[in-house]
């Protein structure tokens, strides 16, 4: 099959799914289509009342129709306005709802995919595809349905009544069809393409921005304003030049069919001068009415050329919509609930390489944590300390090996059972924009009184400052918790975890970045809420693990040497050179 035929069989095949989601609002929909079908039903009745005009009107004398006509005139448009009112509040019912679903269908995709898609695909494009392609869906999916339905009623309403008129003249005006269908045929391919590249411009700028409003601090102090500046000027000139490449045809569509249906106009006038033709030329009334509804009949073809561009981006978007909504969920196939682990968690010679690369990040690890341990992670960046945090959770699984919780393989459990048995506090805090106490509940506000939520923060040390806030508990902490310090945001991270109750702890190098009150105070409450849980601390300070029951040494993907602070340092390898380095 042609690459020409591919393209049209894709916009079938899209636009007969997107129609689909207009299935739930079918009973609205047919409403608004019996409206259109009124509207176009009243298009010839203007002619008509000019033809019984010119051929019988001022020669009857009837003074009736003197009052007649015009108010049937004004009842006529009135009938309009009423339907197409009707009309454009039911598709603007069916519009909102559908972009709704769109988005609300596209975010359940983000909470559900695959780790390894949030690091191919940025947070800007993600949020381009939700805000800006939906948006483009939508009008594929509404308006241009709507024009599409209403215009094409109208143009067969007239073309009925042309044929009534006249059906040889009329079957000359039909000649102009397949020469406009040529000419769309070959602007859509062009404007699709053109499409395409706009979007993953617009995608790009999304992506230029999020990254200078994430980094606005880093962009001032290393002066990269200029840097930035540039970055998203090339963007927008990108931008542009996607767009001008999509005017140029879309552009050209209006006056190219304007000037096919006014030869036709033309080629029509011409015949029916010379009375080449029989009944419409008969009567002036005849030939006037006919030449009214063939002009009246350029305004619904103009319209259904003017929305393929706006089909054609509908289109491009809907191929990026639908493609995020096709990617693969998070695997989840396990079947064995684990309400409440013990917390013993066994490494058996598990290996493991990140998608894409073959590079072991995990070689042939074993190790075991026995419940209510605290075992530490140290080595030199790349060394797999953070694989191994990720993999507890199932973020990625093992390519080698198994990891056991409790005597079972994490693959038989259900991601939510298996998740609901840990917690995690990383270096990193994500806090939400919105109230301390939500943060601290965040993924169980409902399950949790306002008595748990205290009780956690005075047990994360968390309670003194949280008393000093404007509103306490419910004061709004900003975008990830902007109005906090990184020692207040850390103890806000830990009294989550402890409201959570899990019984298995995962500390990502989670006192790194403060300084040393902060770090003395966090270390109070870490304590609280490592005490009978099984801990898994990923550390870069040697001084935060000493007293862990059993140190992981790992370089280059492999465990090189484990045991106590104490022992360790004894042996005077690889860990008491790192010791030595940081005393």
């Amino acid at each position: 099959m042609t690459q020409k035929h591919l393209v049209e069989v894709s916009s079938r095949v899209l636009y007969a799914r997107l129609l689909g989601y207009l299935r739930p609002y079918w009973r609205v929909f047919a409403l608004a289509v019996l409206g259109m079908v009124c509207t176009a039903a009243t298009e010839p009745v203007f002619p008509a009342i000019m033809k019984y005009l010119l051929d019988n009107g001022f020669k009857t004398g009837d003074s009736r129709l003197v009052w007649l006509i015009p108010l049937g005139i004004v009842a006529l448009f009135s009938i309009r306005g009423i339907l197409s009112f009707c009309t454009n509040y039911l598709m603007t019912w069916i519009s909102t709802r559908l972009v709704i679903d769109l988005r609300r269908q596209l975010f359940g995709k983000i909470l559900t995919m695959p780790t390894q898609t949030f690091h191919e695909q940025s947070a800007g494009k993600l949020i381009s595809r939700l805000i800006y392609d939906t948006d483009n869906v939508n009008h594929a999916a509404t308006n241009v349905l709507v024009t599409a339905v209403r215009e094409s009623l109208t143009a067969i309403a007239l073309l009925l009544y042309l044929l009534y008129l006249d059906w040889k003249l009329t079957l000359i005006t039909l000649t102009i069809g397949p020469l406009i269908a040529f000419i769309l045929k070959g602007m859509s391919r062009r404007i699709r393409a053109a499409s395409r590249s706009s979007f993953e411009a617009l995608r790009a700028m999304s992506h230029t921005i999020e990254e200078t409003t994430d980094a606005h601090k880093v962009i001032r102090i290393f002066g990269g304003q200029q840097q930035q500046r540039e970055r998203f000027f090339r963007n927008t000139d990108s931008f542009r030049r996607s767009m001008m490449r999509e005017a140029v045809p879309a552009s050209a569509l209006t006056p190219i069919t304007h000037l096919v249906a006014s030869v036709a106009v033309a080629s029509i006038t011409f015949l029916a001068l010379s009375q080449t033709t029989g009944q419409a030329s008969a009567s002036a009334g005849g030939f006037v009415s006919f030449i009214a509804a063939m002009l009246l009949l350029i305004s619904p073809i103009k319209q259904l050329t003017a929305i393929n561009p706006i089909m054609q981006r509908g289109l491009s978007a809907c191929e990026s919509v639908f493609h995020l909504l096709d990617e693969p969920d998070e695997a989840d196939d396990g079947r064995r609930e684990l309400p409440h682990a013990r917390g013993d968690i066994r490494f058996e010679h598990v290996s493991f390489s990140y998608p894409g690369s073959e590079r072991l990040a995990l070689n042939d690890v074993s190790f075991q944590a026995h419940a209510g341990q605290t075992v530490a992670l140290v080595g030199a960046s790349g060394g797999g300390k953070t694989t191994i945090s990720t993999l507890i959770p199932r973020f990625y699984s093992p390519t080698g090996g198994r990891i056991l919780i409790d005597d079972i393989d994490l693959q038989e459990l259900t991601l939510a059972s298996l998740r609901h048995n840990i917690a995690l506090v990383s270096q990193d805090i994500v806090l939400f924009n919105d109230t301390v106490a939500a943060n601290i509940a965040f993924g169980a506000r409902w399950e949790h009184t306002r008595e748990d939520v205290i009780a956690a923060a005075k047990a994360a040390h968390a309670w003194d400052f949280i008393l000093q806030l404007p509103e306490g508990l419910d004061t709004l902490i900003g975008e990830d918790g902007a109005k906090l310090s990184g020692g207040q945001r850390q103890r806000i991270a830990i009294a989550r975890a402890l409201l959570k109750n899990a019984p298995i702890l995962i500390l990502d190098e989670a006192t790194s970045a403060l300084d040393t009150e902060s770090e003395r105070q966090v270390q109070v409450a870490l304590a609280t809420l490592m005490k009978n849980r099984t801990t898994l601390v990923i550390a870069h300070r040697l001084s935060t693990i000493e007293h862990a029951d059993n140190i992981l040494v790992l370089d280059q993907g492999r465990i090189v040497e484990n045991g106590t602070h104490a022992e360790l340092l004894a042996r005077g390898g690889y860990y008491a050179n790192l010791n030595r380095m940081q005393s």
